[in-house]
């Protein structure tokens, strides 16, 4: 079987969506998104005003990644299905500065209720700020409801689910069909692979494209937590995270309260200017990717989470932090924060020990390198790259709505220009 369209847009996340709404709009374009997994509805069976990252099995892809070299690999959450990770994420909204100034359809609302833990940080830094969400009425709005489903009523629009894309076709230099798992042959004049900074270089090496560079740069925000144990009273019905503490290079985010873990929260410490760089390869020509971090694999990066780890253990001897805390912990173990707080050498081996990350991941065919400035993969044609592995290096702030402003902008220039 053979389907021929004019745009096919490979992978229905955060990115996808955005495309194939964008290019759409134009009624001379024929579109077809094609995503792996399935379409959960505008009503998902899950807590659209829920904790931060619910995982509820079905809506999550399985992947595992390796954080430092010589580490063993741990799993790693990525929504399945249309909407992508905006199906799973805390649906946190930190615009960059880069990005000001592309308009994007997410509605954005600051959170109302701050929670204890989330009060007391406001109170004890200045630079504390209510958090902002992609959500209407207190109800997770994803990029599918933003974008995707408002289209679904054009003719020239359609979107296949449950159907992965495992390889790219050329004719000599120039991409001219996309094979699916179940062996539909979709051919087209340009195809957009939208399927993330994992999915995407991983397609490419599949499809033995041999473009320098595909895999490589990878990256995500490092972060570590401490395990916060509130006093009697804290408030244990407000929202998760309510609250984000920007400094210039770093974030720290207070969670007013952990899943499963009655009376505790954590605040996250995490460094946002990244240097370290990972990799994404396929070892054997086909099957699941190996994805390698390399977190911390630069002085640069060590220095900076244990400044940002030292920043956020100041937090507690603030007199707003000092009322509602009864205690701040490093382990399950019950290790108390107090035991390296003010020894950087303590505090910087700690870090590098207890490495997790904000799963932010970007930059594995990075603008420069892999594709052209406006997306097209360098040596061959009809061949286009939105999503999160674009990002020259990764942003300085949460990448959802980078994400979302970059895909604005390319189509933006795709329509203009008819390349």
């Amino acid at each position: 079987m053979s389907v021929v369209t004019r745009w096919l847009v490979i992978g229905g996340g955060t990115a996808g969506c955005v495309v194939a709404s964008r290019l759409s709009e134009d009624p001379t374009n024929d579109v077809v998104l094609l995503e792996a997994g399935p379409d959960h509805g505008p009503e998902s069976p899950f807590d659209r005003g829920g904790p931060l990252l619910s995982e509820p099995s079905r809506m999550v892809a399985g992947l595992e990644v390796v954080r430092r070299p010589g580490s063993e690999p741990v799993p790693y959450p990525q929504g399945l299905g249309l909407g992508g990770t905006s199906l799973i994420s805390g649906t946190l909204a930190s615009p960059d500065p880069e990005f000001f100034e592309i308009a994007h359809l997410m509605p954005l609302e600051q959170a109302d209720r701050m929670g204890t833990l989330g009060t007391a940080v406001l109170d004890a830094d200045p630079r504390a700020r209510p958090a902002l969400f992609t959500r209407s009425g207190g109800q997770r709005v994803t990029v599918a409801d933003a974008y995707l489903r408002p289209a679904l009523r054009r003719t020239n629009l359609m979107v296949v689910t449950g159907s992965p894309v495992v390889q790219l076709g050329l004719d000599r230099w120039r991409v001219d069909r996309a094979i699916t798992a179940d062996g539909i042959e979709y051919r087209a004049d340009r195809f957009v692979v939208c399927a993330g900074a994992i999915g995407t270089p991983a397609l490419l090496l599949r499809s033995r494209l041999d473009t320098p560079g595909v895999g490589y740069g990878l990256q995500d925000h490092p972060a570590c937590a401490i395990a916060v144990e509130m006093n009697a009273g804290a408030d244990v019905d407000a929202p998760v995270l309510s609250v984000v503490l920007d400094r210039p290079g770093s974030q720290i985010v207070p969670l007013n309260h952990l899943p499963g873990a009655p009376g505790f929260g954590a605040l996250q410490a995490g460094l946002m200017a990244v240097t370290s760089e990972g990799r994404v390869s396929l070892p054997s020509g086909d099957g699941q990717p190996v994805v390698e971090l390399n977190q911390l694999t630069t002085e640069a990066d060590i220095a900076g989470l244990t400044e940002v780890v030292a920043d956020a253990m100041r937090l507690f001897e603030a007199e707003s932090m000092v009322e509602v805390v009864r205690g701040a912990y490093l382990d399950d173990h019950g290790t108390p924060a107090g035991s390296i707080a003010g020894d950087r050498d303590a505090i910087r081996a700690w870090v590098v020990d207890n490495v997790t990350g904000f799963h932010h991941l970007s930059s594995s065919c990075r603008e420069g390198v892999v594709t052209d400035p406006f997306g097209g993969v360098l040596g061959y044609g009809g061949l286009f790259i939105c999503d999160a592995s674009l990002f020259s290096k990764s942003p300085i702030r949460n990448p959802y709505l980078p994400v979302i402003q970059l895909a604005e902008r390319l189509t933006r220039h795709w329509r203009a220009t008819d390349v």
